[in-house]
């Protein structure tokens, strides 16, 4: 383990030269010795047992010499165990070789804003911006690859700061800025990389702003001590309530960030730790040091304050890890994301769910790979390329996977990707969805690229696809099928945004004009649905209402207000699924029935979220299915011959020919039997 960490330092200690002087602290109850190396007019300081310690996620700080001496060059790189002040406080007194000169009044805040806080984690750099400027950061970053010897790989920014994500992403290295987390599993993995010990047995989550979160949980283990380990309950209790060398408070007392000390008490409100808790332990801390109590004491006393804690959690949940509450919670807490969204648990938007993987940086319209990209993203970079015009370069490009909530493949691993360019000739980003076909039969991806082109000609708004070849290495030589296709412009319904149906001059009132524009737009999608015979076996579902149409809106000037614009169907997944192609009435009643049942489903959703009543809500639905029914049957009619004539050479088993006769004998029954449909349609919505 730590292998990256193990030859950096190794490297050091090999090519540096050698400060004579080894320097001793004592520090949060222990000895601690340190060692130096010079390279050029850098300084590096490790602690002495360092290495032997990688698993507990060893604490470093990256500083300009020029921060603590006016006209020193170079920078002074620390690695040692415990929390940053191991390191910090000696650092700026001058403890370690007179490299600081600072005066007293000005360490804190030249410890809060020029010296860069990270950790090492599974064997990379993981910085923690907080309150250090952007451009400390970026410069330190760069010194880290062109200077130490670290790779883009080896590096990760622990902050999503707005301005940190911008930059990265204008680099094509957005995938270096540590992504958010959406499952259950990649939030365990995260929590499990932040436990982190200190000097004692407690056992800490340790978060991208330094607060040390202590669960009740882990303090639960912690009293345990007072009956099976009293030595090591009683270091323990020093490092939570006593005051170490250098420290003015001990570190439950420590200001730490917005309102959190360096270790706090999680699940309790804030303020509740200092008023109810940390007294109760400072008093079992000073009886014990004065000799007034014994270890039977020590015990009772211990269970009286684990049960105080127990009685001030703000949910019984965050008694339990391994809770679901207690568990996204505690991934906000450690991420930062706690100060800046409201409420407990994760809400994702849905732009936000994808994750940034490895691509390229663009160096005059030319991609440079980054380490770790995989054959599948260059392909996708290289096809990008190919887009632009003569005279037109890329001028950066972030590839990203898409996440969903019912995708357990390992990040880098699912079937969609997302690739966000911009060109010097385009003031916008543009946007390409790449996927993995579902079939790597023969032929499919024909079979696929038929289907969506003999649609779109129909005047069903799917996006335009392209199907690329990637050849696949590893192990045999074989071709994968992807397509790509242009992102949709707009949002799936659950994330409309809210004020999109408010009154702009009283929120509080609900624009009904808006509310029924979109179900319009709704029925619109519907009739496309039912025409392209949208249907899953597995779940028995045409795949409606699911986020797979996308809504775009747009501002209107006569009303002076943003108002839907029209709907994209951004998937074909289930097109051609009906089961049974039958030509005659049974089927037609059996597909009306099943298609209007989960339609009218949707629109039930839909009303609940909005004050206009129901049946007004079906009208304008039945609008919309009906206009855009209307306008494929016409598309059908004028151009018959060629749709009939259309026979794409596909394999016969998938079907194509008699799926294609079925869907347009269907359309024409749908077109004629509207008012049949309409009748449907207000009865279903009248009782579900």
């Amino acid at each position: 383990m730590g292998s990256v960490i193990r030859d950096f330092v190794r490297r050091v200690k090999k090519s540096g030269a050698k400060r004579s002087k080894r320097i001793e602290t004592a520090a949060m109850g222990r000895t601690r010795i340190f060692e130096a190396w010079d390279i050029g007019a850098d300084t590096y300081i490790f602690e002495d047992s360092v290495l032997s310690h990688l698993e507990e996620r060893p604490s470093v700080l990256i500083v300009d010499k020029k921060v603590l001496r006016s006209k020193a060059k170079g920078r002074v790189f620390t690695m040692t165990t415990g929390n940053h002040s191991v390191a910090a406080f000696p650092l700026l007194d001058g403890r370690f070789w007179k490299l600081s000169c600072v005066p007293k009044a000005k360490r804190s805040e030249v410890l809060l804003r020029h010296i860069l806080c990270a950790n090492v984690v599974r064997d990379t750099i993981e910085i923690s911006q907080r309150e250090v400027a952007p451009k400390i950061l970026f410069a330190a970053d760069e010194w880290l690859k062109s200077t130490v010897g670290f790779t883009m790989r080896d590096i990760v920014m622990g902050d999503r700061n707005v301005s940190t994500i911008e930059h990265y992403h204008h680099l094509g290295q957005e995938w270096r800025v540590k992504p958010l987390a959406w499952t259950r599993r990649e939030m365990d993995v995260a929590l499990a990389a932040a436990r982190k010990r200190i000097s004692s047995k407690l056992t800490y989550y340790h978060s991208m702003k330094g607060v040390h979160f202590l669960t009740f949980a882990e303090f639960r283990k912690f009293c345990c001590l007072a009956e099976s380990d009293m030595p090591a309950y009683i270091k323990g209790l020093k490092e939570l309530v006593s005051v170490y060398e250098g420290n003015k408070t001990s570190f439950t007392r420590m200001s730490k960030y917005r309102g959190h000390h360096e270790i706090e008490f999680f699940g309790l409100k804030r303020g509740v730790a200092l008023e109810r808790l940390v007294p109760e332990l400072e008093k079992l801390m000073e009886a014990i040091e004065l000799g007034r109590i014994g270890a039977l004491g020590i015990i009772q006393r211990t269970g009286e304050i684990l049960s105080i804690y127990a009685s001030l959690l703000s949910s019984s949940d965050f008694s339990d890890d391994a809770a679901k509450t207690t568990v996204e919670t505690l991934y906000m807490c450690i991420t930062g994301e706690i100060y800046s969204v409201a409420g407990e648990g994760t809400t994702p938007a849905f732009d936000d769910r994808k994750t940034a993987l490895p691509g390229a940086t663009f160096v005059d319209g030319r991609p440079v790979f980054h380490p770790g990209a995989d054959e599948r993203s260059e392909v996708l970079l290289t096809n990008i390329r190919r887009l632009v015009s003569k005279d037109e370069i890329i001028e950066y490009a972030n590839v990203y996977e898409l996440r969903t909530d019912d995708e357990n493949a390992a990040i880098g691993q699912g079937r969609t990707r997302e690739i966000v360019y911009k060109t010097n000739r385009n003031p916008l980003e543009q946007s390409m969805i790449e996927k993995l076909l579902s079939r790597a039969t023969k032929g499919y991806s024909s079979y696929m690229l038929s289907r969506i082109r003999v649609f779109k000609a129909l005047g069903i708004s799917l996006s335009e696809y392209r199907i690329l070849r990637r050849y696949a290495t590893g192990g045999r030589r074989r071709f994968v099928d992807v397509y790509v296709r242009k992102r949709c412009e707009g949002e799936p319904m659950d994330a409309i945004p809210e004020n999109y149906f408010k009154n702009t001059d009283d929120s509080s009132l609900e624009e009904a004009e808006v509310v029924l524009a979109l179900a319009s737009l709704m029925g619109d999608a519907a009739a496309q649905n039912m025409a392209m015979k949208k249907f899953d076996p597995a779940i028995k579902s045409p795949l409606y209402g699911i986020g797979k149409e996308i809504y775009e809106f747009e501002y209107d000037i006569m009303s002076a207000r943003i108002v839907p614009k029209r709907v994209s169907t951004c998937s074909v997944r289930g097109t051609f699924g009906w089961p049974c192609l039958d030509h005659t009435d049974e089927n037609v009643a059996d597909f009306f029935n099943f298609y209007l049942t989960h339609f009218a489903h949707a629109l039930k959703d839909y009303a609940r979220k909005h004050t206009v009543e129901v049946k007004d809500l079906a009208a304008r639905f039945m609008d919309g299915f009906e206009y855009r029914t209307r306008a494929m049957a016409w598309q059908l009619s004028i151009m018959r011959d060629r749709f009939e004539a259309f026979k794409p050479d596909l394999p016969a088993s998938y079907g194509f020919d008699r799926k294609w006769r079925f869907a347009m004998w269907a359309l024409e029954r749908q077109e004629r039997r509207l008012a049949l449909l309409r009748k449907m349609f207000f009865e279903k919505t009248a009782v579900i």
